[in-house]
This record gives C-alpha cells, structure tokens and sequence, in this order.
C-alpha cells in the first residue's frame, strides 16, 4: 500500500465517523492524521519496517490510529471502515462523489430526510425539500440539482477500453518511454499485464538513471490532453483516444526494487494481499520497495519478480493468474496450470474470404493456415442476405 491509499481509507474512515455522529474529535483526528500523511515524503511502509512503534512518531498518529495503519498496510483496509460500511448505507459513499458535498451535508440530508442515495438526494431535491433544511434555501437545492448531474456525467465517461485498443496504446507509450536518454526498463504494469479482457487505465513502470527525464517526456507525450499529477518518480497523464480518454500512470522505480514494484503494480490487488499476509506469517515484509527480514530490516529480494515469488517460498505464479482465486495455493502444492501459447492454437474458426469482406481467396487463405501449421480452418463468410457478400 502506499501512502495515498492509506490516506483514502482513513479520510473514508473520518466521513462515515462524522455521517454518523461519532464524537468531533474523533473524527479530526482520523483526518488530522490522513492529512500529515499526505504530506510525508517518506513512505509508511518504509517507516514500518523500522520498527512499528515508529508510526507513533508521525504527529496525529496515536495508538488507535496506529493499529489502523498497519492494518491498512497489510490488508488494504481496517476492520473499522468495514463496520462503518456494513452499519451504514452503501450510498451515502456515492454521495460524498458528488462535486460540493462533504460529510457535514451528506450527514443533514440522512439524519433529517432519510436521504440514503445520489437518486433519492435528486429526488429530494426535484420536490424541494432540502430548501427546508438548516443553512439550505432554493439556490443550494438548484446547486445540488446541477451537481448531480455533472456526478452522472462523469461516471459515464469513466468508460473501461478492449484489452487489445489500451495494449495499443501502451505499446505505443512503451516504445516512446524506451527512447528517452535516461530510461533503461519500461514494462507495462496493471490489468493489461494480467490481461484482463477490459482497462480501466495504463500502469507503466520505468528504471534507468534520470526519473526527471522521463516525467518529462511522459507530460509531453503527443495526445496528453491533461496532466493529472508531476513529480520525480511518479506522474499521471489523459491522453485522448477515439473521442474519449485514458489515464495513463507512469512510475520511475530504482533497479533494486523493480521485480517488487512491477510485481505490486500488476496487481490484482487481492493476489497482492494474499502475498503480503503469507511474508508476514514468514517474518518477512513484503511492499512495492522490496522483500524485507521484519527483524534485521534486510532487502532478502525484490529485484526481479522470480526472486520475490522465490523468497516466499512459491514458483513463479504468471501474472494472468494473479487474481487470488486459488493460484496461490495451487503454487504451495506444486498445481500451476500451464497457460495457453501460440504453439497450441490448432486451428481458426472464423475467417472471411474476398466472397464477402476478407481481403484473400479460400485458396490463399488454406495455404497461409498450412504455413503456420494450423490443422484446421473454418470459412464463415456473410451471406448474400447481409448486403456484405459478393
């Protein structure tokens, strides 16, 4: 975990505590502390690993809070937020997304109206009720009405890409990444990695000598559109694709820590906490900067992805399989299936001649199949019917 998504889930924490009516102060200091931490330069895990009670020392982290972060770093989450979550409605979540609405609003509209939703919030809103409200009137109410609808508006261009259009795209940024002065390493991460059949957004690590120049060269990349985030080791881009757009994350790792980084970056998030409750219970720690030994604080690996797997006492696991759903164990006994390779496709069962919209004869066609060893093929040409064939 790094040090924003820590940060995410104990500001989570502080909105459901205030929606709630927890005690005020409670609440700051679950945001006092979201905030120092945003503000580290220092990674939390780094900072663990040399010696848990030292989390105590960053200010506004208590022993409460304290417990919370190491469960968040080892788990994603904390048992707190998942109670909140279970005790309160889902969509008071999806409320706080909506552009000018906080925990101290979402809280009114719930407590006073039983507003539990972004559509029974509209529909308050559409009645005028909310105009009822304490330090409410009729222009607050219109706000809220326009607020939900650019809410809706975005979550409709948060669209998800084909597989094969973003590994285009990530190809494309790979191959222009790879020719910046500086850059040794750059591998596309993520869910393209693990070929997922739809991407969300393009994760890209890159090692070498001068991160700077590479940030550089990403915020300049032909089709950036926006540049979301800057800085030495990380920096996140939209680049336009076909009327829409894509995120685009690229992350400048030191060499000794590449296998760990890519590794984490792949993903899926629940194979990697699946891999960090095993190292603990190893007496190891394991975080996108490395394996370490939790007592001497020794890198034991993490420089390639081989020898973290290794360390924890596993075979390589390939990365389409990295969705905890069995692989790990599957790894332990010695049961990793064999994934499919283009050595073992036999044949093609749909193939268009010049008969309709293929660009070959069926005689073509039989002999490219013979060339590249291929038992078998189908010809599934339009018909006449469809106004495509000949």
């Amino acid at each position: 975990m790094n040090n924003k998504e820590v940060v995410s889930v104990l500001v989570r924490v502080s909105d459901l505590l205030e929606i709630k009516g927890e005690n005020p102060f409670r609440v700051r200091s679950y945001r006092n502390a979201a905030a120092t931490i945003d503000g580290l330069s220092v990674s939390l895990e780094l900072i663990a690993d040399a010696g848990e009670d030292r989390l105590e020392e960053i200010p506004g982290v208590g022993k409460a809070i304290h417990g919370k972060i190491l469960e968040i770093l080892e788990g994603g989450s904390c048992k707190l937020l998942d109670e909140l979550m279970e005790e309160l409605p889902c969509g008071l979540l999806d409320m706080l997304a909506v552009p000018g609405l906080g925990p101290k609003k979402v809280k009114l509209f719930y407590h006073s109206l039983g507003v539990d939703s972004v559509d029974s919030l509209e529909q308050a809103a559409l009645e005028g009720r909310l105009r009822e409200l304490p330090r409410m009137g009729e222009k607050s109410e219109q706000k809220i009405i326009k607020a939900i609808d650019r809410y809706r508006r975005t979550q409709k261009s948060s669209r998800r890409f084909r597989l094969g259009a973003a590994t285009a795209l990530a190809q494309k940024v790979k191959e222009y990444l790879q020719a910046v002065e500086g850059a040794a390493v750059v591998e596309v991460a993520g869910s393209i990695r693990r070929w997922r059949e739809s991407i969300g957004d393009i994760d890209i690590l890159v090692t070498g000598r001068d991160g700077v120049a590479v940030m550089d060269a990403i915020a300049a990349y032909p089709g950036v559109t926006e540049v979301i985030g800057r800085g030495g080791a990380k920096s996140s881009v939209v680049i336009g694709v076909d009327n829409t757009s894509i995120q685009v994350d690229v992350r400048f790792v030191e060499a000794s820590a590449y296998g760990a980084a890519l590794n984490y970056f792949t993903g899926s998030k629940e194979h990697g906490v699946a891999l960090r409750s095993r190292a603990k219970k190893m007496g190891l720690k394991l975080s996108e900067y490395g394996v370490f030994d939790e007592e001497t604080g020794e890198q034991v690996a993490g420089k390639d992805e081989p020898s973290v797997y290794k360390a924890l006492g596993l075979p390589y696991i390939e990365p389409e399989l990295r969705e905890n759903r069995g692989e790990v164990e599957a790894a332990e006994k010695g049961e990793l299936p064999v994934l499919i390779n283009e050595a073992d496709i036999r044949g093609n069962l749909h193939m268009h001649t010049l008969a309709s919209d293929g660009a070959n004869t069926i005689e073509e066609m039989a002999r490219a199949a013979i060339q590249e060893g291929y038992e078998y093929i189908a010809i599934t040409d339009h018909s006449k019917a469809s106004g495509i064939a000949n």
